[in-house]
């Protein structure tokens, strides 16, 4: 549903509309809430002040004292603690029943109680005895009743009772706890040895893997894993210490791979072909190649070259060492002191490879065993932890036990000796003079606020059922199509108001009723003068003739710029004024729209009136119903000699015609394009009067023929769904626009255009 509420202005309006309404609803509910307050029963509360003072003596808790930390010495922390038990205290059936007795209370005597009865009387006690802390160590001890004499007696009652029972239960807590506390630390002693026994234990049977240490054990992965990486480096540089040896070894036996110096030092085969390849180039320099001594060394050399160093040594030295040894000596097997020497070198790495792997899987072995170790830690940490926890835990619950045995005894002493926490009264029981309830300021509050919100809500609720809108944001926000202009009724303009209107209204009327005749200042098509039958002029609806310094003409004048804007740049501008019911200002409108291009914006203007079932726009111009539109659209006139030039207005006006059936001249679609379109080559601006477009269906072959379609709608009046169904008809296919028309002049945003509602007297003078 829509609501005509959007704006604070709305709902003010809407307070201002119906303030009776909301003030009858105001003056009955205080009213009967003033009444209410005399009939409901009263009842009077008399109070009593106490103070909670602590011990006497300082640094020692009492019973009833907060655990150490951030509350422990915050009294009002234990004074609400205290009230909380002596409430349970007080508000035994006994000591109910017993104060109910002294005082015959709901007439009760305990002699002739029933069961039934005492809990009746203690349940009743319980809701009007109120104990409350005031902070500061005060507390208050209160009771209700209809009689202030018996509240006062019995509040009285009832502090010294708390006072009593405090002392009481305060000795009976000490005396009971020490006994309770003494029987918890036996129990926790036993089990605290039980647990030092447990973790005893299990230090011992997983000796190495305890949390404490495991420290030493990562720091011994630590070296362990530094000793290995160095292994690891010793292992690389023996390893390019054995190839190469490997390859000097197999390059020593390559005989195709080059020697160095110190080989060919040893080497006695190599001595010998260097000192042959020298012999052989001293011959060469000297000799041709067949020379003997050239042919003999290259032989020799040859076959040098293909022995080995074992078989050039066996046939070459050691015949010669055994002839200078003599016969004695043992022939010996040739040796290579080179080669030996490098066979040697490839033991020796071998061997100390083979020593440093024994040493790599001796220091895996033990870093395996310290991981081992470490992750039994991490298995066994949580059972140890638990152990110790379960240890903690009773450990500190006995050291707490044995401070709170410790303090109990003492503040059980100091409460023997009156030095600890005590109560006194500081404010006796008050006599009550003024009822609890009802209350009577609260009661007219209620009064009020229900009056306000019947009310208001009544006046807001009518606001939000009407069917009407008010507010151009409205329509622009419900619709989505712009507000061309919003217009005040337009007696707003006249100096006297309504009486001038209907004074003017009723001129009117007696005018149009004479018989015949044209009317003063009206010209034919062809130019001619008309009669002179009486003094007519245009109706009080033409404001923006009669007062153009109004806020309403002024308004017109923005509609006709606006719609003009809408239009664009066209030589002629075909503008339908519509509405979705009758009565909505649509006629009014259009004269004044017409008037206001024609004057104001200086554009030849024809106002032609499509309404043939209901024609208006003679009347309002002050003309005799004549021939007119429904003969030019069926075929018996030609729309030039049915022009008639309206000098006041300065507007060319097509009346609807004479014919009785004319309503089906509207048919002739041909027809009515043809007109418009000979009114386009002669008018800048042709204003189209349409009827209401939901009575009438004949009304859409006129909206068809437009170029920009304002829709008049009378504000409060014309219902949303029509406006919305009016919408639907026309579609999005034509511009379209809306003039609020009928404002209250208090609602319109626009009354800062007024110019003043002086006379225009050219006008007027005119017109008289």
């Amino acid at each position: 549903m829509f609501t005509g509420l959007s704006t604070p202005e709305d709902y003010f309006r809407a307070i201002k509309n119906h303030k009776w309404m909301i003030v009858i609803p105001i003056v009955v509910c205080v009213g009967l809430a003033a009444l209410l307050c005399q009939w409901l029963p009263k009842s009077y509360r008399s109070n009593t002040l106490l103070y909670y003072q602590e011990q006497k003596v300082r640094g020692i808790k009492g019973v009833d004292a907060p655990e150490s930390g951030g509350d422990a010495n915050r009294p009002d922390l234990a004074m609400g603690t205290r009230i909380d038990a002596l409430k349970e205290v007080l508000y035994r059936q006994d000591l109910l029943t017993q104060v109910a007795e002294e005082f015959h209370l709901y007439g009760y005597y305990k002699e002739n109680a029933t069961s039934a009865m005492d809990n009746s009387v203690a349940s009743a006690l319980r809701q009007l005895v109120k104990i409350e802390s005031q902070g500061s160590g005060l507390l208050k001890v209160s009771f209700s009743d209809a009689d202030p004499l018996i509240a006062k007696a019995v509040t009285a009652r009832f502090a010294d009772l708390f006072i009593q029972e405090n002392t009481k239960s305060r000795t009976a807590i000490a005396q009971s706890s020490t006994e309770f506390l003494q029987h918890e630390l036996d129990v926790l002693k036993g089990q605290l040895e039980i647990k030092e026994r447990a973790i005893a234990q299990f230090k011992q049977s997983h000796l190495g893997q305890l949390p404490e240490q495991m420290d030493s054990n990562m720091r011994a992965i630590d070296r362990l894993e530094n000793e290995m990486t160095a292994q690891q480096e010793m292992d690389k540089t023996l390893n390019l210490r054995l190839e190469s040896v490997d390859k000097a070894i197999r390059e020593y036996e390559d005989p195709s791979s080059d020697v160095s110096p110190k080989r060919a030092e040893k080497d006695p085969r190599l001595v010998k072909i260097r000192e042959l390849e020298r012999t052989l180039a001293g011959y060469r320099s000297m000799y041709k190649e067949t020379y003997p001594d050239v042919a003999r060394v290259k032989n020799e050399l040859s076959q040098i070259q293909a022995m080995t160093t074992e078989e050039y040594i066996a046939l070459y030295i050691e015949p010669e060492a055994a002839e200078i040894d003599g016969p004695k000596k043992p022939k010996r097997k040739p040796v290579d002191p080179y080669k030996s020497e490098l066979l040697k070198q490839r033991d020796d790495l071998l061997r100390e490879q083979e020593l440093l792997r024994l040493r790599q899987a001796r220091i895996t072995s033990d870093i395996r065993k310290y991981e081992s170790r470490i992750e039994g830690t991490t298995v066994h940490q949580q059972e140890l932890m638990s152990i110790q926890r379960d240890y903690d835990n009773l450990q500190k619950n006995y050291q707490s036990l044995l401070e709170k045995k410790l303090t109990v005894g003492m503040a059980g002493d100091l409460e023997t000796k009156r030095q600890g926490t005590q109560m006194r009264i500081v404010e006796p029981a008050s006599l009550p003079t003024w009822p609890e309830k009802p209350n009577l300021i609260m009661v007219m509050l209620g009064g009020l606020a229900a009056g306000c919100a019947l009310g208001f809500g009544s006046a807001i609720g009518i606001e939000m059922l009407r069917r009407g809108f008010v507010s151009a944001e409205e329509i622009e926000v419900t619709l989505g199509l712009p507000v061309f202009a919003v217009i005040s009724h337009f007696e707003s303009a006249w100096p006297g108001g309504a009486k001038l209107t209907a004074e003017t209204a009723r001129r009117k009327d007696r005018l149009l009723a004479l018989p015949g005749g044209r009317k003063e200042g009206l010209l034919v098509a062809n130019g001619g003068p008309l009669a002179e039958r009486g003094q007519v002029s245009v109706g009080p609806e033409l404001v923006a003739m009669w007062y153009p310094r109004s806020a309403v003409a002024e308004q017109y004048r923005v509609a006709a710029t606006r719609i003009g804007l809408m239009a664009g740049q066209q030589e002629s501008t075909v503008i339908v004024m519509a509405s979705a019911l009758m009565g909505e200002g649509k006629t009014s409108t259009a004269l004044n729209l017409a008037h206001v291009f024609a004057r104001d914006l200086n554009k030849k203007t024809v106002l032609v009136d499509c309404d043939l079932k209901r024609p208006m726009v003679h009347a309002y111009a002050g003309m005799e119903l004549g021939v007119g539109l429904s003969e030019v659209l069926l075929g018996e006139k030609q729309f030039e000699e049915c022009l008639e030039y309206h000098e006041q207005l300065g507007v060319w006006i097509l009346p609807a015609g004479i014919i009785q059936s004319g309503i089906a001249a509207l048919t002739h679609v041909d027809r009515l394009s043809k007109l418009i379109s000979n009114l386009r080559e002669k008018f800048e601006c042709i204003v189209l009067d349409a009827p209401p477009l939901l009575p009438v269906a004949e009304s859409l072959l006129i909206v068809r023929m437009a170029d920009v379609v304002a829709q008049v709608i009378r504000a409060r009046s014309t219902p949303r769904d029509a406006v919305m169904s009016a919408m639907k008809m026309v579609g999005q296919e034509r511009a379209m626009g809306v003039i609020l028309n009928g404002v209250e002049e208090q609602d319109s945003p626009y009354s800062y255009y007024s110019y003043g509602n002086k006379v225009y007297e050219p006008h007027r003078t005119q017109l008289r």
